[in-house]
């Protein structure tokens, strides 16, 4: 692993695109020149920290910079990616933290309090730009709590979060704060120096960082989440659906499909709106940190301008890379609609006007500190829209495993069924349409075997009989590693007079695939989802153009589930199973020729999936010696 982050290390820096805010000050140049550069080229900076000294800088040091986003190019200028011996190490933090010159992908402080460093900043000795007295206090408590923690050495008010303070460290955080604060115009009443006090000061001052930056900081500082995010009231479960997605400038124009892509996705509509023009400034401020730049996009979106309040009535439960990714994410759905929507943007428009349009809360405490910023006089409102959703989504069986998959429409649960299993399928609010054609498609099929029992229907459940088997159960003739097994042909049959007998009826089985049929070893065949059953243009009695293998015409009306490709259904979602091509199932062949044309297939799977197995094993070293 540490060579493959070298190897993408030395990639992105050959592309002028570094990871890290790491730069190096040529020994050529020295840090004396380089900061008579920097004051003749009037660019906008301030060193951090240990800047009394300079230019000398200890030997295993380094210099933390603070620039303006418009002046990175030009004093990056006169660093370099990769240090020599006799370098000097210095680390470049922009306002925004743009990419290459954040930390940890964050800005370094909250963007306000960045730009009121730069505007406050003072020159040292006539040769560096350094923070105002005030400024240089607050941001060495702000270095030592929230970068720091318990490194800083600095103690705990808690006992037991006291033992996790480290007993020495590279600097005296506590002297110098002490020093800088009496050399600073600040009187408070009862200073202290701990974490807490610390904490507490900044917050005051306005220094402190938002929520969603502190669960992000935490990753990296185990004493913001032990002080600061644990103790913090746990959301009710009710709650834990709840999101807000913030729509940036850019996206303005695309807000009704941002929200059908939401609904979509899985969210139920709570609360909209836009964000005030005279609010605008101070709800930026307090989310993201303030940076509300490009990030790794061409352009930056803008700032927030709309908000949607969601409810997703079953989160799903993160991945450990999005977690990673997203400390504080409490449901992967969230950024599975954030990067639809994105993609959505994006591919409208030109690669370099490309950029993210979109925001949202990890979770719902990040949800509510995001509403109490826009829209306070709504926040009961929202936690009680929630609430009342969770009840009415709520199974009123005994559950004895959840089946679902992505949940979008419905969740899918066994349960126990008047001392039976049966399955419950509860459907989300606004998604009654779905239930009523699980309803409608066994009414109109009851005249066959193949469709699943409906046991019991509720406002918004239906509840149908258990199928013990897979459908891959049926059969054992599996192509070499293929991902399923060639159905029987008797299957194959029972699966084309489904499609025919609602056909005749006037219906269509849009989205109908194998992966809608169970076996059941006292049942046989069973059809179990028909979410998407509808009205067809007209009764017919063929299989040409039937809407489960063919793509629906241009004329059609109805639903269609939201699919990357619409067009070869048949081949995409049927091939595999069948074994025979589109055309041998539209048409009445003899069964002989049938199992000739699925032995060619059968044959052809296998090579071509052994030939992909062996592309993708690793190769064998071979040392020459």
């Amino acid at each position: 692993m540490k060579i493959k982050r070298a190897i993408r290390r030395r990639i992105s820096i050959a592309l002028g695109r570094p990871q890290t805010q790491r730069r190096f000050i040529d020994s050529a140049l020295g840090v004396s020149g380089f900061l008579e550069v920097l004051k003749a080229e009037d660019i906008d900076y301030a060193v951090l920290r240990w800047f009394e000294e300079l230019p000398y800088v200890a030997p295993g040091e380094d210099i933390d910079i603070l620039v303006a986003d418009e002046d990175v190019e030009r004093l990056t200028f006169y660093t370099k990616f990769i240090g020599k011996k006799n370098d000097t190490p210095c680390d470049i933090y922009s306002v925004s933290g743009l990419p290459g010159t954040s930390s940890r992908n964050m800005p370094y402080y909250p963007v306000p309090v960045a730009r009121k460093i730069l505007k406050n900043a003072i020159w040292v000795n006539g040769t560096v730009r350094a923070p105002s007295c005030n400024d240089h206090f607050l941001s060495m408590c702000y270095h030592a709590v929230y970068h720091k923690g318990y490194a800083s050495a600095i103690p705990s008010e808690d006992v037991d979060r006291n033992r996790n303070v480290v007993v020495s460290c590279d600097h005296d955080y506590m002297g110098k704060i002490k020093s800088l604060y009496e050399s600073s115009n600040l009187k408070l009443t009862g200073f202290s120096i701990t974490l807490e006090a610390l904490d507490r000061l900044l917050g005051e001052a306005g220094w402190k960082p938002a929520y969603d930056t502190l669960q992000k900081m935490s990753v990296k500082n185990q004493w913001i989440h032990d002080a600061l995010l644990s103790n913090l009231v746990d959301i009710e479960e009710p709650l834990r659906g709840l999101t807000i997605f913030l729509v940036r400038e850019e996206g303005m124009s695309y807000l009704e499909t941002i929200k059908e892509t939401l609904f979509e996705e899985g969210f139920d509509h709570v609360l909209e709106g836009s964000i005030p023009a005279d609010n605008v400034s101070l709800v930026a401020s307090g989310i993201r940190g303030g940076n509300w730049g490009r990030g790794p996009w061409p352009k930056s979106g803008g700032l927030p301008g709309y908000y949607f309040v969601v409810y997703d009535a079953k989160p799903i439960t993160p991945s450990a890379a999005a977690e990673k990714e997203h400390p504080g994410l409490v449901n992967e759905r969230i950024s599975m609609a954030k990067i639809k929507i994105r993609d959505f943007y994006n591919h409208q428009v030109c690669p370099q006007e490309r950029c993210n349009i979109i925001h949202s809360a990890d979770n719902a405490a990040q949800a509510l500190d995001y509403l109490k910023l826009i829209d306070p006089s709504n926040v009961d409102f929202v936690q009680e829209v929630a609430k009342n959703k969770h009840a009415t989504f709520a199974t009123h069986f005994n559950v004895i495993k959840d089946l679902s998959n992505h949940a979008r429409r419905a969740k899918v649960e066994l349960i126990e069924y008047n001392g039976k299993k049966a399955i419950c399928k509860t459907f989300k609010e606004g998604r009654e349409e779905f239930l009523n054609r699980e309803v409608n498609a066994r009414e109109v099929g009851a005249g066959l075997d193949e469709v699943s029992e409906m046991l019991e229907v509720g406002d918004n459940y239906i509840v149908i009989d258990f199928y013990d088997r897979s459908i891959d159960d049926i059969s054992c003739v599996r192509p070499l590693f293929h991902s399923n097994a060639y159905l029987p042909m008797w299957a194959i049959e029972k699966m084309k007079n489904i499609i025919l007998y609602y056909r005749e009826r006037g219906y269509e089985c849009v989205d109908f695939s194998p992966k809608n049929i169970l076996f059941d070893s006292r049942m046989g065949l069973k059809v179990i989802d028909f979410e998407f059953l509808q009205k067809g243009d007209a009764p017919s009695d063929s299989l040409v153009g039937n809407f489960a293998w063919y793509s629906a015409p241009d004329s059609f009306q109805g639903d269609l589930p939201k699919l990357k490709d619409n067009s070869s259904l048949y081949r995409r979602r049927w091939f595999r199973y069948t074994g025979l091509p589109l055309f041998f199932c539209v048409h009445n062949f003899p069964k002989s020729v049938l199992h000739l044309v699925r032995g060619v297939t059968f044959v052809c799977f296998s090579v071509n999936n052994a030939r992909r197995k062996a592309v993708s094993l690793p190769q064998k070293r071979h040392y020459i010696i």
